[in-house]
């Protein structure tokens, strides 16, 4: 440790500051992230360095790229994580008009006196240090063990409306004394040898908040004091609007917030976009009452997901939760495996009868998954049951009372189907009580890297790897439709997972389909030719390899074909060989 404070590496002065911190690179990688980050989102610094902001921070990126490409300035931006709000300013490096990285200041408002009182180290920056300190949205003084000024940056430059030239070399004292501040933290930082929180009455009438750290030798001497300043003021707005936020749902927080402490399935909810939030708030509401419910969405969508939230979330959650493949069933066993039957009702049936999954499901939870396949004879005693609660079996004369929770999930168009004839219109309104719409993948696509991290993760375990994708090869799948919905961007991860020769999951690994840009997938009726489509993959990817590695025993290796087959098909597609 330098004697002279200015001496000092500005990793130091940085460690010492009381607020989050996070350095992204141009690309949007994570160069420094400090304990005073990692309290307030929750996650190591080992976890966080080194790693993209797209993979690590998926439902920031778009702000955080917005900045790298633009270099505009983003203040006051707000966000949910761990279970606090946090609000970020962020800012671009530049170096020789170019931007070179950003810096991204984090402050948890959630609870105001935290702010008094909490102070988090900061960690090593190691690039850019003089970029990052002038970049910082907070102001920050640094003083030696004598109580002189060394250092003070543009925010704070900004904050108290004065030059670092009418400071920098005074006595903290004589700072006071000018009337520049009304009292010192650095001073009393000096005296205490401890960190010290307090407010400061500026000239201009600003009131702000200013945290005094002391910066340690090894034997214990002060060898200089940083101070944080932040603008009440703006804090003070900032708190206003989270109430305000806070009124709006409070109930659904809430509500949200009890289920994750009581209920361990929610834990596997991986959702970002406020579409499935309002899902997931419905699906919340409707488990406190015994409405039927009436799920809806492409295959895929999570749609048995949601049933059995529902379940877990009702008051019947101690009962069984029966799930009844309605379009599995053959048309004539449907009645007599949904509703029972007694002995010797038809050919083939128990001797001593049979109870039906209606009766399976008493004090649970059914669901009536694809109901829209159960046939129009079957559909009435569907209709009776859900109007009376009661069922009689098949050859029974005694109506028996049940009572369970029905849930039904189709992706068809009930609608389409009523006005055909081939659906009761009386049971679709009996089943439509409570709808709920699960919108498909590629309309929330900010939910897909969440997805990603938590099916990565699961496969890893079962697998016991340690795969991970490249920021590029997120993008890509940010980029894909996926027509099969939320199974099929688990059963792409699985099968990269498993198949990926190293650990790194890059674009060359995605399927053909996946790598394909947006604007080369089929369009129009000609596009939608299987044989035409997959031919017109193979020959951009094969390609693409060749273009890639340089060599067809390179590109048959990376491809996962024979280099006799990948020659065979370069000479089909007119792709110029290489040996």
């Amino acid at each position: 440790m330098p004697n002279n404070p200015r001496d000092m590496g500005l990793d130091q002065v940085l460690d010492a500051a009381a607020g989050g911190m996070v350095v992204f690179d141009a690309q949007g990688v994570i160069k420094f992230y400090n304990q005073a980050a990692a309290k307030l989102l929750g996650r190591d610094p080992s976890q966080m360095l080194g790693r993209a902001a797209a993979e690590v921070l998926p439902a920031n990126w778009p702000d955080l790229r917005r900045v790298l490409e633009t270099g505009e300035p983003q203040t006051g931006r707000q966000f949910s994580c761990a279970g606090k709000t946090i609000v970020a300013n962020r800012r671009p490096i530049m170096q020789d008009g170019e931007v070179v990285g950003l810096i991204s200041t984090l402050q948890d408002i959630s609870d105001y006196e935290k702010l008094l009182t909490e102070l988090d180290s900061y960690k090593q920056l190691v690039r850019l240090p003089n970029a990052i300190i002038e970049s910082s949205f907070d102001g920050l003084w640094i003083c030696d063990a004598e109580g002189k000024v060394i250092r003070l940056n543009q925010a704070s430059q900004r904050i108290n409306r004065i030059k670092a030239e009418d400071v920098v070399g005074k006595s903290m004292e004589e700072v006071v004394a000018s009337g520049v501040i009304d009292r010192s933290v650095s001073l009393e930082v000096l005296r205490r040898r401890e960190p010290v929180t307090m407010k400061q009455q500026l000239p201009h009438g600003k009131e702000i908040l200013v945290t005094g750290n002391p910066v340690m030798e090894a034997d214990g001497r002060v060898s200089m004091v940083v101070v944080n300043e932040r603008d009440i003021t703006e804090l003070n707005r900032l708190q206003r609007e989270l109430e305000e936020t806070r009124a709006l749902n409070s109930a659904y927080r809430s509500q949200i917030e009890s289920l994750y402490h009581e209920r361990d399935f929610l834990r596997q909810v991986v959702i970002r976009s406020e579409a499935m939030q309002r899902v997931l708030s419905t699906a919340i509401k409707v488990a406190e009452v015994d409405s039927t419910v009436l799920i809806r969405g492409e295959s895929g969508v999570g749609k048995g997901m949601f049933a059995r939230l529902i379940h877990k979330a009702s008051r019947t959650k101690e009962g069984d939760f029966i799930r009844v493949d309605c379009g599995a069933i053959p048309e004539a066993l449907i009645e007599s495996e949904l509703f029972g039957h007694e002995r010797g009702a038809f050919t083939g049936a128990r001797a001593k009868g049979k109870p039906g999954l209606f009766e399976l499901a008493e004090g649970g939870t059914l669901l009536l998954d694809e109901v829209g396949e159960i046939p129009p004879s079957v559909q009435v005693k569907v209709l009776r049951f859900l109007e009376e609660g009661e069922l009689m079996r098949v050859g029974g004369t005694q109506a028996r009372r049940i009572e369970t929770q029905v849930v039904a999930a189709t992706h068809r168009d009930l609608e389409a189907m009523v006005e055909q004839g081939t659906f009761r219109g009386d049971l679709f309104f009996r089943l439509n009580v409570v709808p709920i719409t699960i919108p498909p993948l590629r309309q929330r696509v900010e939910d897909i890297p969440p997805l990603i991290r938590f099916f990565l993760g699961e496969f890893n375990r079962k697998c016991r790897t340690n795969k991970v994708l490249t920021t590029a090869a997120v993008d890509a799948l940010c980029n894909y439709d996926f027509p099969g919905n939320v199974r099929e961007l688990s059963n792409i991860l699985e099968r990269l997972v498993v198949l990926t020769p190293g650990e790194r999951i890059d674009v060359p690994d995605l399927p053909a389909q996946v790598q394909a840009p947006p604007e080369s997938r089929p369009q129009g009726e000609e596009g939608w030719r299987l044989a035409q489509a997959v031919a017109e993959v193979e020959r951009r990817l094969i390609a693409q390899a060749l273009n890639n590695f340089g060599s067809q025993r390179k590109a048959a290796s990376r491809l996962g074909v024979n280099q006799s087959t990948l020659a065979r098909k370069a000479k089909r597609y007119g792709i110029k060989s290489m040996q």
